[in-house]
């Protein structure tokens, strides 16, 4: 898309805040709309709308801007993202080797997970989404084991009624089994989702944690619900946990009761326990 299609509006926000600079931190309306080139009194409306929004701080004795506290966040999630990405890619990819089946990745926020990775199957039959898929965190395999993490009170304000919005007929329909579910999941480390999300697909997650201990993101290993049984979803939940303790690790988190130091690790038990088969295709 060409710039001159973009909103001006826009245009003229990202202006904004990218005149802020390192030798620049603080800035008052008439620094910034001689900087953007843009008249005072629209600069002056643009930095009462970022202000109120948290993207930028007022000084009130000087009158002055900096950049505020939901741009720092926003810049911090980027940069944990990114350590995120890295740190998981090379275990994703295995997982998909030895499996087959879709693997994905997400982060939270606000009672949702956003899939920032994944590694689609590689049989003819599969489920299709893509990377920046936003789900409610209740009808999905990864936003379970996140809210597994939530406290009591925690989960209440994020689910202050009882029923809970559904995606499929097998979508979990309470805050009371919500809370059942979650948990199992605190004492496996895994969480299943089956068909919550979407019919015929499965989902099996498990939280990633940084070198604090705190859930960082998650990763679900997704398979249709007839190329698997309850010995072949043991073995994936075990993978599953393998996986997330190797990103966590890399991240810089000692996992001790699963302790995985590289992807070898993974593959050779994974071979170690072939006889469990998962169910192939029906024609």
């Amino acid at each position: 898309m060409k710039a001159e299609n973009f909103p001006r509006s826009i245009l003229r926000v990202v202006s904004v805040l990218k005149s802020f600079t390192p030798d620049e931190l603080e800035l008052n309306a008439a620094d910034i709309s001689r900087k953007v080139a843009i008249p005072k009194t629209t600069t002056h409306r643009m930095l009462a709308a970022l202000t109120k929004g948290g993207l930028l701080d007022r000084n009130a004795e000087t009158g002055k801007y900096t950049i505020g506290p939901e741009l720092y966040i926003l810049g911090s999630l980027y940069l944990s993202t990114t350590d995120i990405l890295k740190a998981a890619e090379p275990v994703i990819k295995t997982l998909n080797d030895l499996t087959g089946e879709t693997v994905n990745l997400s982060i939270f926020d606000s009672g949702h997970v956003i899939v920032i990775m994944k590694e689609e199957s590689k049989h003819a039959f599969r489920f299709s989404s893509h990377v920046g898929t936003v789900l409610p965190a209740h009808v999905s395999g990864m936003g379970k084991a996140f809210l597994s993490e939530l406290t009591e009170t925690e989960l209440d304000k994020l689910y202050p009624e009882e029923r809970l919005q559904p995606r499929t007929k097998k979508t979990t329909a309470t805050k009371t089994k919500l809370k059942l579910e979650l948990q199992q999941v605190r004492k496996t480390g895994v969480s299943f989702n089956r068909e919550g999300d979407h019919e015929g697909i499965e989902g099996i997650g498990s939280v990633i944690r940084d070198a604090r201990g705190k859930a960082a993101a998650a990763m679900s290993i997704s398979v249709p619900v007839f190329r698997i049984n309850q010995a072949s979803r043991e073995r994936l939940a075990t993978l599953a946990r393998l996986g997330t303790s190797l990103i966590s690790y890399r991240l810089g988190y000692r996992d001790l009761a699963n302790p995985v130091g590289d992807v070898e690790q993974i593959r050779s038990w994974w071979e170690q326990n072939q006889m469990i088969q998962i169910p192939k295709q029906v024609a």
